[in-house]
């Protein structure tokens, strides 16, 4: 497997110079096409539930309607615009979309057409109301999101690729989601956070990459699970990892909301470049 479709958030916002930087240079390495989205709001969607909305006169109304689809559209020439140059900097064919925003149904249904959705932790339809998350993204197009930190990913930040491994269903998923990167990095790492330690298991994991032309050093931590989220941004820092892939929810968000839990914590302060799968 490979990712030869990538699709990646871009709005009028600075922090997507960075995050289209980024998956510009994840697009050249591999090959892949570009797909840039930008999230549009209409009024109408967007203010029909104000109070005073039936007493705005149709002139001042129309008016208004006019100067919000103005605004968008300036700023959607000029994410356009941040999108393209990053592209044409590493030579990967761009591709622009811009998509209703105002609920997350046309997002959804780009990310399912695509092997790859890169999004910041969190993004509004422009001068819209409607957020989407990665993290609701990733629970709902069946396939990986990388969630790129405000400060961007570095243009290398796929040579050193760390998976957190714990024998779940996410966690599997989280493995084939991640095998482009985990076989074109320079240095893989796989982690595993088990008091018990792994009977066995890293061997049979290492191997199976290996299949695959995948390299990668697999680290046991016998700390308590529920120091896990600790461990993985200590390892982070201490190896340098630019992309960590991992499996999110597999309780419900409720009891991670409820309780706190990895993939939450992880989902929202994000310590690098995020590949999450579920």
């Amino acid at each position: 497997m490979t990712y030869r479709d990538i699709l990646v958030q871009i709005d009028e916002k600075p922090a997507s110079q960075a995050r289209a930087e980024g998956a510009a240079a994840l697009a050249s390495h591999a090959k892949a096409k570009l797909t840039g989205v930008f999230l549009k709001s209409n009024f109408l969607k967007t203010y029909t539930g104000m109070a005073t909305f039936t007493d705005i006169p149709p002139l001042n109304l129309n008016d208004m309607i006019q100067k919000h689809a103005t605004a968008v559209g300036r700023a959607s020439e000029a994410a356009r615009a941040v999108f393209e140059q990053a592209a044409a900097r590493v030579g990967v064919e761009p591709e622009w979309a811009e998509i209703d925003g105002d609920d997350s149904k046309a997002l959804i249904a780009h990310g399912r057409r695509c092997d790859l959705t890169v999004f910041p932790t969190a993004a509004r339809a422009c001068l819209g109301d409607h957020q989407s998350t990665a993290a609701g993204l990733a629970m709902a197009i069946g396939g990986p999101v990388l969630i790129v930190p405000e400060a961007g990913l570095s243009p290398t930040a796929d040579e050193r690729v760390l998976l957190a491994w714990n024998g779940s269903r996410e966690a599997a998923r989280a493995l084939r989601d991640a095998m482009p990167l985990l076989t074109r990095a320079k240095q893989a790492f796989v982690l595993i956070v088990s008091p018990e330690g792994a009977e066995g298991s890293e061997a049979r994991l290492q191997r199976h990459l290996e299949r695959h032309g995948a390299k990668a050093e697999v680290i046991v931590d016998r700390s308590a699970d529920s120091q896990a989220g600790d461990i993985l941004r200590r390892q982070v820092k201490a190896l340098d990892i630019g992309i960590l892939a991992m499996g999110v929810y597999g309780r419900s968000r409720l009891e991670e909301s409820i309780l706190g839990g990895v993939s939450r914590e992880m989902t929202e302060a994000p310590p690098c470049g995020l590949l999450i799968s579920h």
